[in-house]
């Protein structure tokens, strides 16, 4: 899957505490445990690099928390006097590669043709356009999870498996916050434990709230 940026985040939060710096590596240590601490399914956590400007520029490490295409970005850091913390929540998506897109499209018109010699000039593209949604599924039923992703990748194909057998539907949004505000409290929860331990102002209920954008993507 490939890293999201700023313009795919769904939400983002941010916060300048002065007056104390802790470790990096320890205060995503604490988000690990009290994610842990928390049973959250189907989660996986990993540490990961950013570039901060080009190619060539320097990587800052964030700490990645997971729950299927959901994935809470946060970032620890000294700045100045103080500690910057900040998250960002984005929906994950795989990019095909450019040439595997076009011999895709170049697969898609000869099954096309195929069909349409065998089986007749109007039924059989339509009853291709039927059959390979359904065989994709039982493909990825058969094999790894995340093939879901790569196929709702796939040109026009993607586009009617998302609707068929992967629609936005009341769970899907509900299990989605449920993973969101508990990694948030999680994160909370360890700012609120080292800043108390030093004596720093906790965070009022204004500044805990982030900025949200548009929820899904289609």
């Amino acid at each position: 899957m490939a890293h999201p940026s700023p313009e795919d985040s769904r939400a983002h939060w941010s916060r300048l505490c002065q007056g104390f710096q802790p470790s990096t590596l320890d205060f995503y240590a604490q988000v690990e445990a009290a994610v842990a601490m928390r049973s959250i399914p189907d989660v996986e956590i990993e540490r990961i690099e950013y570039s901060e400007g080009g190619a060539l520029s320097d990587k800052r490490q964030y700490l990645r928390v997971r729950r299927n295409r959901d994935a809470f970005d946060i970032c620890g850091a000294p700045f100045g006097d103080g500690f910057f913390f900040s998250w960002w929540l984005a929906e994950l998506r795989t990019d095909l590669p450019i040439a595997l897109v076009i011999i895709v499209l170049l697969i898609y018109l000869a099954c096309a043709d195929w069909f349409a010699n065998r089986v007749g000039t109007f039924e059989g593209p339509l009853l291709f356009i039927v059959l390979i949604p359904i065989a994709l599924f039982l493909m990825s039923r058969l094999g790894n999870p995340d093939a879901d992703d790569s196929i709702m990748s796939l040109p026009l194909v993607g586009s009617l498996y998302r609707k068929f057998f992967r629609p936005l539907t009341y769970y899907r949004i509900d299990t989605s916050e449920m993973f969101q505000q508990a990694v948030q409290m999680a994160v909370h929860e360890v700012i609120d434990r080292m800043t108390t331990a030093q004596g720093v102002r906790a965070l009022t209920e204004m500044e805990r709230k982030p900025v949200m954008r548009e929820f899904f993507r289609k």
